[in-house]
C-alpha cells in the first residue's frame, strides 16, 4: 500500500478555533514533551518520543497555533490493520477548543489510508472528557485492563470498527 504523506494544511475546529496541522520533526520533540510533562503522571521521556517520532512520521501529527506547538497525536498501525492510538495531547491552555477531536480524526484518517480497518485506543477510567470524546468519535469500550498505569489506576480499552 502506498504511504501517506500529510502536508502541512489549516483547518478551524468546530468550535471556530483556526490550527495548522503538520508531521512531527524531531526538533519539535522539547515542545512536545512540555505537553507531554503537564499532561501526564508518566509523561513519554524525550528518547521514546523522538523514537516515535522517527518510525511513525505520517502519524505523529502536531498541532499549532501562532507557531507554537498546542497539541500533538501519536499513531501506530498494527498487525497491517489496527490502528493504534497511543498518545494524545492538548496543553492545558488549549484545551476544549475542538484540537483533540481535529487531531483524532486526522490521525484516522491517516491510519486508514495506511490499511487500518479498526482503531483501538486506552483510556484512564477517571479521565470522562478524553472517554467522552472518543464515544463523540464512535469508539466504545470493550474491556477494561487494571493496574494499567503505573500509579495503579485501570484503563478502559476503547475501539471503533471502521464501516
Amino acid at each position: 500500500m502506498l504511504g501517506w504523506r500529510m502536508k502541512r494544511k489549516t483547518v478551524t475546529t468546530r468550535k471556530g478555533f483556526r490550527i495548522l496541522l503538520r508531521k512531527v520533526s524531531l526538533s519539535d520533540i522539547p515542545q512536545i514533551y512540555n505537553i507531554e510533562s503537564v499532561s501526564f503522571k508518566d509523561p513519554y521521556p524525550p528518547s521514546l518520543l523522538e523514537t516515535l517520532a522517527t518510525l511513525n512520521k505520517d502519524t505523529f501529527i502536531v498541532a499549532e497555533y501562532n507557531k507554537k506547538i498546542v497539541g500533538y497525536v501519536i499513531g501506530v498501525l498494527r498487525w497491517d490493520v489496527i490502528g493504534h492510538i497511543i498518545n494524545i495531547a492538548i496543553h492545558p491552555d488549549f484545551r476544549r477548543k475542538g484540537i483533540g477531536e481535529v487531531l483524532m480524526r486526522e490521525v484516522m484518517a491517516a491510519l486508514k489510508k495506511k490499511g487500518a480497518t479498526m482503531f483501538r485506543l486506552e483510556v484512564r477510567v477517571s479521565n470522562i472528557p478524553a472517554q467522552c470524546l472518543y464515544e463523540r468519535l464512535g469508539f466504545q469500550k470493550v474491556g477494561i485492563i487494571s493496574n494499567y498505569y503505573s500509579d495503579g489506576e485501570a484503563c478502559y480499552v476503547m475501539v471503533k470498527r471502521d464501516p
